[in-house]
């Protein structure tokens, strides 16, 4: 094995080490966040079952009056640590995507050297970014340049919006899928087996759905 595979080898495990690592942080945070809110309720419920025994117009014995005030700063404490164990939760979360998110960069760049660059003008099946509320959705486009840096392609929705402009969106090549050109696709056919998954135009349109294969042409009468 050359310097630089042990090199690249010893990075992935030293990002994986670090990443276990804060999800056990994250986890023990978690466990530590549930026992403080789990206390909190149970002062709570103390504070609220002395409001209900006490005529407070008849005043409050001195007793109870200490009681009352250590729950109130108990509760306070507690809602500190539960603001701050929360906060750290965040931040911990926050350094774990973005280290993931510099995992499948890295993995998108190898994924890069492993396929051909598609054309200018090349049809694909586009997969739109994911938008709220909405199911996926793959569109018929046209690829207009590919950016090595970012590893995505910039493709061309064919249909116009309702404003009469053809979107454009930057999409990693997990994301497109290259539709071959009718003659090519008739020189090297095969028929595609029943019960396969494919995604398919519906009909007059420029939008695809997932479908299954009921029966290849040959055995269609």
């Amino acid at each position: 094995m050359d310097r630089k595979s042990r090199t690249s080898r010893s990075a992935t495990l030293d990002d994986t080490n670090e990443e276990v690592s804060l999800w056990k942080q994250i986890c023990n945070a978690l466990a530590k966040l549930e026992n403080i809110q789990k206390d909190t309720a149970n002062i709570v419920t103390n504070i609220n079952s002395i409001h209900t025994a006490v005529n407070f117009n008849e005043g409050i014995p001195t007793s109870i009056g200490a009681r009352l005030m250590d729950y109130y700063r108990g509760g306070i404490d507690l809602s500190n640590n539960e603001a701050k164990t929360i906060h750290d939760i965040i931040e911990k979360v926050s350094v774990l995507v973005a280290l993931r998110d510099a995992s499948d960069n890295s993995n998108n760049t190898t994924h890069t050297l492993n396929h051909s660059i598609l054309p200018y003008g090349t049809s694909v099946a586009a997969r739109q970014p994911k938008q709220k509320d909405k199911n996926e959705e793959w569109i018929l486009a046209v690829v207009l340049s590919y950016h090595t840096e970012k590893n995505k392609y910039q493709v061309e929705d064919v249909d116009q919006d309702d404003f009469g402009q053809k979107q454009r969106y930057m999409l990693q090549p997990r994301n497109i899928i290259p539709i071959p050109d009718a003659d090519e696709a008739a020189k090297g056919h095969t028929e595609l087996n029943s019960g396969q998954d494919v995604l398919a135009l519906y009909p007059g349109t420029t939008c695809f759905y997932r479908a299954k294969i009921v029966s290849a042409p040959s055995k269609v009468n």
